[in-house]
């Protein structure tokens, strides 16, 4: 566990640093191009991450659960990470080389799109330098290297918002993927390192390894029509990208809960996976049981407080022009946290060997989805497409849970996370009802820092957080942490605990 929470706190430090910085250029983006060139960007976004899922092969995830088995000390880098280069370059060139084609293909012919050739073509650079990224975040983050994400996550940071600042500005659209592109690159440029060197000749592709590859590229491709923003293609073709743009500004700001649980729980995936090998599903079960303990009181005032201060948060970020995507908004950062917390069942059953569920039921839930936007987005337009989408995903993390429950016999603490909710709710209606009182920036400041306190002094009334989850958390943060801040955070941890309790 203490080696999970150091290397989730590098994680977390990483995701923090993506999110903000990636929230801060589609808010560049909205008001530099507003809500069309918005939605151009997003969809232009959507194409390249979706492509990279195809590419994958479910090579990025194979890579992060196997790399500690073959890359161990002893066998440095270069090893599984090198044979599994082939198979995931040829596919990715080729994909990203189609792009391009497109584009000159639009360029010579003159055929007028929606989308711009030069936007085909920083489609597929983005492509390039995301799937390559994420292969090289696998193996960093396999062998357990979380310092090394978090810098180069800083670093693409860096360069990723000028480029959209300044691309632009200058050149509309595509200069503004320029960013992305920046964004990835650092990372990409990591792969070196885990493939430089010839593979040792004990590294072989087991079965074992080819089905997991195999599994989880299958529910990756299928998990597109429920996780990515397939809605996406219906709204464009009903409404058009400015209603894409409208419908993105909401799913932006839910992305900053979406998001995070992924870039915090990089490690987890490793961590269960040693577990399981020794048969200690106690451990299992007591991870499982702290990190939605841990995920539910971080996102769910998050989500419940913004869906309260929506009305005032996203035109003041976004701009006027966006305020008739407030209701979309509301929809999708209430309910952000069923998408968040589908994160952890999902790890603990691919990490227990389990990934064969995948297999049948994200057919089935990627059915149901595409049904629900198909039948919903020609009425509803984006707001149908935010219910819908929140009733996919709730559906998909009840099945979640009851096959943790069920079938690995690892259960959830419900009760723990119905008194979150309370509190969460609690702190929202605070900050609604002041932002009824007080309007603008000074509403929106009150109004969370109220709703923050009254959420702190709810958990110490409702005994939701364990003594034992706090000392773990505090006395388990990376040792480069200066000891007085250790200190402030335990304090600070303190607050919502009121007695010695140690459930777990």
């Amino acid at each position: 566990m203490a080696t999970f929470i150091r290397s989730s706190a590098f994680s977390t430090l990483a995701g923090i640093l993506s999110l903000a910085f990636g929230f801060a250029g589609s808010v560049i983006v909205a008001r530099l191009l507003g809500p069309q060139g918005s939605g151009e960007v997003a969809f232009a976004l959507f194409i390249a991450m979706t492509a990279s899922t195809l590419v994958g092969l479910g090579l990025p995830n194979l890579l992060l659960r196997y790399i500690p088995t073959y890359d161990r000390p002893g066998h440095p880098g270069g090893g599984l990470a090198r044979v599994l280069l082939p198979y995931f370059l040829v596919p990715t060139v080729l994909v990203a080389a189609g792009l391009v084609a497109y584009a000159l293909w639009l360029q010579v012919t003159g055929h007028v799109t929606e989308h711009a050739p030069s936007t085909w073509a920083m489609t597929s650079l983005i492509l390039l330098s995301y799937a390559i990224a994420s292969l090289s975040e696998s193996a960093a983050r396999g062998l357990n290297r979380f310092a090394e994400t978090t810098r180069l996550t800083f670093i693409g940071c860096l360069i990723q918002l000028p480029l959209i600042a300044i691309g632009g500005y200058l050149f509309g659209v595509a200069g503004a993927l320029a960013g992305h592109v920046g964004r990835h690159l650092p990372q990409a440029l990591g792969l070196w390192r885990y493939i430089a060197q010839k593979p040792d000749p004990g590294i072989v592709v087991t079965p074992k390894m080819k089905a997991l590859g195999r599994d989880s590229w299958f529910s990756a491709a299928v998990g597109m029509f429920i996780w990515t923003r397939m809605e996406f293609f219906f709204l464009g073709l009903y409404f058009g990208t400015t209603e894409i743009g409208h419908y993105a500004a909401g799913l932006t700001l839910a992305g900053l809960v979406v998001q995070l649980p992924t870039q915090m729980l990089g490690g987890l995936t490793p961590h269960i996976g040693r577990h399981h090998d020794s048969g200690d599903l106690d451990r299992i079960r007591l991870t499982y049981h702290r990190i939605m303990r841990w995920l539910s009181l971080l996102i769910l005032p998050i989500c419940f407080g913004g869906a309260a201060i929506m009305g005032e948060l996203l035109p003041l970020l976004f701009g006027p022009d966006f305020r008739e995507s407030v209701p979309m908004a509301q929809v999708l950062v209430g309910f952000a946290f069923i998408t968040a917390l589908t994160t952890v069942p999902t790890i603990i059953i691919g990490a227990c060997e389990r990934s064969g569920f995948f297999v049948y039921a994200s057919p089935i839930t990627a059915v149901v989805s595409m049904a629900s936007f198909a039948l919903i987005i020609p009425e509803g337009a984006g707001l149908g497409s935010a219910w819908a989408r929140t009733a996919v995903h709730g559906l998909w993390l009840t099945w979640l849970i009851a096959f943790c429950w069920m079938r690995l016999r690892i259960g959830l603490n419900v009760k723990d996370l119905l008194l979150i909710a309370l509190a969460a709710l609690v702190c929202a209606a605070v900050a609604y009802g002041i932002l009824l009182e007080i309007q603008g920036l000074v509403g929106l400041v009150l109004a969370v820092a109220s709703a923050a306190l009254v959420y702190a002094i709810a958990l110490r009334l409702l005994r939701v957080v364990p003594h034992n989850d706090v000392v773990a958390l505090a006395t388990n943060l990376p040792s480069k942490l200066p000891r007085r801040l250790s200190d402030l955070i335990y304090r600070l941890l303190l607050l919502v605990v009121p007695t010695r309790r140690s459930d777990d």
